[in-house]
């Protein structure tokens, strides 16, 4: 475990070269500038927690007025995105092989149930997975995505161990704390008192197949002509040999992963769009959120997305 690597060895996290040493252990820290005083606790906490063990701790932050001026359900994304960036240049300037994350199993259910209010497909349903990559050098793993909450408060009390509560995790202006304190407590008293458990069943096997699926896109790519060239993608539509409507716009999707493209604004019915453009007889063109340019002429699709 990190505690008996690290926690009970500060020596180790001190000296990687030392000889008993399996590892070390670096904490980062992304202070969202949102919440005043509360988040500069937070981080003083955590500086302080990493100080009495020996561990090499690193805060970061951004400046986040202009965020006050969009809606705040929209935070989320950009936020997340640039706390998965300052974690990535962390371990890659530390030279470190992964980031390890504390999300739990309550985390995922909500997560789960966020999604399918959103609107998701079977990637979606199959919630975060317990490891991915953030570069070529690092990979995001998430080791208590098996564990409760409570079982992890638990662990916490029984070595006296102190821990922060982020208190706008209270806050009801955020759909996934009304998931959390409003919705899930309804379901599992009204309707289901294992409905946390069938949801996580639930997002397993969409887990399950949504691997047999990629291994299906995966083995089409590898099958057809397609090349990506500075911001362009390109695909000879004569070689792709896909009639499920479906997976045409799952390999549509991956192509858009390939090109580290961004996927909040494209939904349903614009990979639905593009799907139809494909099986348009003639030449045609779409312009798809993001200023992308979706082009179909001579038996060939071009995907173009400005800076």
């Amino acid at each position: 475990s990190l505690r008996d690597r690290f926690l009970e060895s500060p020596d180790a996290a001190r000296n990687p070269s030392s000889a008993s040493a399996r590892g070390t252990l670096i904490v980062g820290h992304f202070h969202h500038g949102l919440r005043g005083s509360d988040a500069d606790h937070d981080a003083a906490f955590v500086k302080s927690l990493c100080e009495q063990r020996g561990i090499v701790c690193e805060i970061g932050g951004i400046d986040t007025e202009h965020l006050k001026k969009s809606p705040r359900e929209g935070w989320e994304s950009t936020l997340r995105k640039k706390r998965y960036d300052f974690l990535t240049k962390l371990a890659e300037r530390n030279g470190a092989r992964y980031v390890a994350t504390g999300h739990t199993m309550d985390d995922q259910v909500e997560t789960i149930l966020h999604r399918v209010i959103r609107g998701t497909g079977l990637r979606g349903l199959s919630g975060m997975p317990r490891s991915r990559s953030l570069s070529p050098a690092v990979s995001l793993i998430r080791p208590m995505l098996t564990l409760s909450r409570c079982m992890a408060q638990e662990y916490l009390r029984a070595h006296e161990v102190d821990w922060q509560k982020d208190l706008s995790n209270e806050s009801e202006e955020f759909t996934r704390n009304r998931i959390r304190h409003g919705l899930l407590p309804l379901l599992e008293r009204e309707f289901n008192p294992q409905a946390s458990a069938a949801i996580l069943r639930l997002g397993h096997l969409a887990g399950e197949a949504q691997e047999i699926v990629d291994q299906t896109i995966e083995q089409a790519l590898e099958n057809c002509n397609w090349k990506k060239q500075n911001k362009t993608l390109e695909l000879e539509i004569c070689t792709l040999r896909i009639d499920s409507e479906f997976l045409v716009r799952e390999l549509l999707i991956s192509l858009w992963r390939k090109a580290d493209w961004p996927l909040q604004a494209m939904g349903l019915s614009e990979w639905q769009c593009l799907v139809g453009l494909i099986k348009e007889p003639g030449a045609a063109t779409r312009t798809l959120p993001g200023g992308v340019v979706a082009k179909k002429e001579g038996g060939k699709l071009t995907l173009h997305r400005p800076d």
